[in-house]
Parts: C-alpha cells; sequence; structure tokens
C-alpha cells in the first residue's frame, strides 16, 4: 500500500544496506566516507526521494549552521531590503537563514513585543541572530545562549549590552538633511513622527541638535509610523503658526503619507513644503515620488552583518556591545529641490 509518509534517514539506511551513522555522514560531511559508499547512499536516497531535513538535524545534534533574521516590521521597506541583502551575503558564505517577523502590539499606548517570536528563533537553535529593525523589548534576546552571536542593524544600542549594533550616524543625517533645507532658503522646519522607541528619539534629538546647529527653532507633529498617520499629522503641521516651509519625516512611509498631505494642501491654494524621508527605500526613488531621503547603507549594512555572523567565535566576541557607525548619504530628489521663495 503506498504512503505519503516522507522518508527518513532509516529508510535510506535499510535501501542502501548501511547503518544510519553512514547516512548521516554522508549528508553532514564531504569527507570521512569512501566514494563507493557515498555513491550507494545517494543511489538509494534518489531513489526514495530523501533530503535531509536541516532543521531536525540542527535540533537533534545540537549544532546548526544557519542564521536567523528577525525582522521588526514587514511594513517597512527598509527593513525588507536589509534582510534580502543579508540572506544572499550569508548565502555566499555557507549559511542558511530562517527568516521570520516580529509579532508586536500596541497595549497602553506602547509596542509591546510577542516574546513567542523570540523562543520559535532559540528553538531551532541559530548559530547566529540578525536583527533588522528597532525591537521594543530587547530584553527578550537575554536568553540567547552566549556562544550565539547578536546582530541588531538599523537601530540604536539599548537594552542589550552584548549585542553588535550597525547603524548609521543620526546626528550626520539629520545635519545633512537641514543644512540641504537651510541652502533651499528654509527656515520654519517641523519633525514628523513618532516618539515611541529609542530609534524615533534619537531621531527626535538629533533633529534637535542639527536645528540648533542652524539656528533655528525645531517644532514637531507626532504621529504613528504609517502612511495615514504621516498625512494627518502633515495636515495639522501645515494649520499652525508659524506654518512649516518644510517636513522632515521619521522615516519613508510616514514621508509617503505626508507628501499626499502636501499635495492637497496645494491644490487648496497653499505653497511648495519641500518634504524628506529617512531610509532611501526604492520606493522613494520612484519618479512619481521622488522623495529626498537618507542613504542608511543598507548593501553595506547587510554585508557587514553577514562577515560578523559569519566569522569566527574571536571575531564577533572583539565587536560584542558595540556601536558600529556607517556614515549616511542624502539622496536629494524632486520632493526638496526647490529654492524657497
Amino acid at each position: 500500500m503506498k504512503t505519503n509518509k516522507r522518508p527518513t534517514i532509516r529508510d535510506v539506511a535499510a535501501e542502501a544496506g548501511v547503518s544510519k551513522s553512514l547516512v548521516s555522514m554522508v549528508f553532514s560531511s564531504d569527507e570521512g566516507v569512501s566514494q563507493a559508499r557515498r555513491d550507494k547512499v545517494m543511489a538509494a536516497a534518489k531513489k526514495l526521494g530523501f533530503t535531509p531535513n536541516v532543521w531536525a538535524r540542527s535540533l537533534s545534534s545540537g549544532l546548526s549552521n544557519f542564521i536567523a533574521i528577525l525582522v521588526v516590521d514587514l511594513h517597512n521597506p527598509l527593513f525588507t531590503e536589509v534582510a534580502d541583502h543579508a540572506r544572499k551575503a550569508l548565502l555566499e558564505r555557507g549559511h542558511q537563514t530562517f527568516m521570520t517577523a516580529a509579532i508586536i502590539s500596541m497595549q497602553n499606548g506602547k509596542r509591546v513585543l510577542e516574546k513567542s517570536t523570540v523562543q520559535t528563533l532559540l528553538d531551532l537553535k541559530p548559530r547566529g541572530i540578525l536583527v533588522i529593525g528597532d525591537l521594543p523589548d530587547k530584553a527578550s534576546l537575554k536568553q540567547v545562549p552566549e556562544e550565539v552571536p547578536i546582530v541588531i542593524a538599523t537601530t540604536v544600542h539599548s537594552g542589550l549590552k552584548r549585542a553588535i549594533v550597525l547603524r548609521i550616524d543620526e546626528d550626520e543625517a539629520m545635519r545633512q538633511i537641514v543644512q540641504h533645507l537651510v541652502e533651499k532658503g528654509h527656515q520654519t522646519v517641523s519633525y514628523v513622527g513618532p516618539d515611541d522607541s529609542d530609534v524615533s528619539t534619537a531621531r527626535i534629538s538629533s533633529f534637535k541638535k542639527a536645528m540648533d546647529l542652524y539656528k533655528l527653532t525645531p517644532h514637531m507633529q507626532f504621529c504613528d509610523r504609517t502612511e495615514e498617520a504621516g498625512y494627518s499629522a502633515a495636515k495639522i503641521a501645515l494649520q499652525g503658526e508659524p506654518q512649516p516651509t518644510a517636513l522632515i519625516c521619521f522615516n519613508d512611509v510616514v514621508a509617503f503619507g505626508v507628501q499626499e498631505a502636501v499635495e492637497s494642501f496645494q491644490k487648496a491654494g497653499g505653497g511648495q513644503v519641500a518634504v524628506t524621508g529617512f531610509d532611501n527605500t526604492y520606493i522613494s526613488a520612484l519618479s512619481r515620488i521622488s522623495l529626498t531621503s537618507i542613504e542608511q547603507e543598507k548593501v553595506a549594512i547587510a554585508m557587514r552583518a553577514a562577515e560578523i555572523l559569519s566569522a569566527d567565535e574571536s571575531v564577533w566576541r572583539e565587536a560584542e556591545g558595540k556601536n558600529l557607525l556607517l556614515v549616511p548619504r542624502l539622496v536629494i530628489r524632486d520632493s526638496s529641490n526647490f529654492v524657497q521663495p
């Protein structure tokens, strides 16, 4: 009677007339087995349609060669772009990846992480962990074994002392944005975005520093990190006194909503308003969007993360607890590339 049961390593051993341990050696190493016996095992595996279960093997042996990638928000193109670059870079170095998204909810006005997200990754016993984005509760990563490196990308260092953080220099990024706007004649500039996380707090602080550097008064309109929230916040900001001529957004996603609000403002008789984003996601380069934005050096961050997570323990131990800063780059497009009258 036919069965849909997936063939096991025992089935291959029986078909090849060898021990289970020999089959295991064939699929786990290129050495230690003669070519004749290896060919015999591979022929049996092909006949049965057997492929090794990487996850089961890592769980049973306690050893693995895969890297876990935790993406904090799949709606943010920055995070998914970094994850894709990192996945490819790790594969080139011989490491499989397992990617999942964090489950985050709002409770009493705060972002709360569903801790099972992290536990699921730990149950698979990864060789290393890459977190992309601003995880609201980094303390949940404290249960990661000491021998497993943790790299956190595109966020600031807090809540986990041994993590290796890869990010751009936020102060330099905001300085470049404000300098660009000042050179275009803007004097009344507002910041639009959330104030609910390590990254948002750091970005607001950087905005204030940059405005102070150019002797300007900082104005802020807080909102959630969505297009809809950006749209609503921009409408309020554009009704304020003094009325801003430029809006600096927390990220590109917020900026897309702000651009729509500015378009409505202009259709109603308002003047030109410059808009800048942050992240330089692929959407910002579309001709219809053409958003000025900060390039977070996504490829460089992904490549550096792959290098660290692939390295020997002595190498990544040297980087533990450090902030590895990259230099940001302002990409100027139509949304701000005009002179304020």
